[in-house]
């Protein structure tokens, strides 16, 4: 009896470590994969901000240092940046992600068109849209490894 009640308890310790973190190969890949897709649901001729995702130090939940990465892009404006808003709310639903939409005029009078999400795929992800510009923002959740040298 002794013997079932030390191997319940060693196995209930053992589920209490959590998932694995992943990789922060992975991780840029997941980002990755959402921008591109993201991309083309909005249609346009998209820009990066930067020359590649751009890597940076983050803590995982353990307190080890990790790796994650961002990836800006931007687009000239489409002439009904409300429809591309939903458009891209649906394909990031469709992905499993929980989304929120905002249009809130802006003061120069045109209507920001903003859908975010968070914590599935991407630490953070928001695609903004009026009709001068379209705008990625996203942070890939945070994985293993570290910063690769310049």
């Amino acid at each position: 009896m002794l013997v079932v009640a030390t191997a319940l308890a060693v196995q209930g310790c053992t589920a209490t470590q959590g998932p694995k973190p992943l990789s922060g190969e992975t991780a840029q890949e997941q980002m990755q994969s959402l921008v591109r897709d993201t991309m083309k649901t909005a249609g346009g001729e998209w820009t990066s901000a930067s020359n590649g995702p751009a890597a940076d130090p983050c803590s995982l939940q353990n307190g080890s240092e990790g790796v994650w990465f961002s990836w800006d892009q931007d687009a000239d404006g489409p002439s009904d940046p409300e429809a591309v808003m939903h458009r891209v709310d649906q394909a990031w639903q469709d992905r499993g992600l929980t989304t929120t939409t905002q249009s809130v005029e802006r003061t120069d009078g045109k209507t920001l068109h903003r859908v975010g999400s968070g914590g599935r795929e991407v630490d953070s992800i928001e695609f903004n849209a009026t009709t001068s510009r379209m705008s990625i923002n996203v942070q890939s959740l945070c994985g293993t490894g570290s910063v690769p040298p310049a």
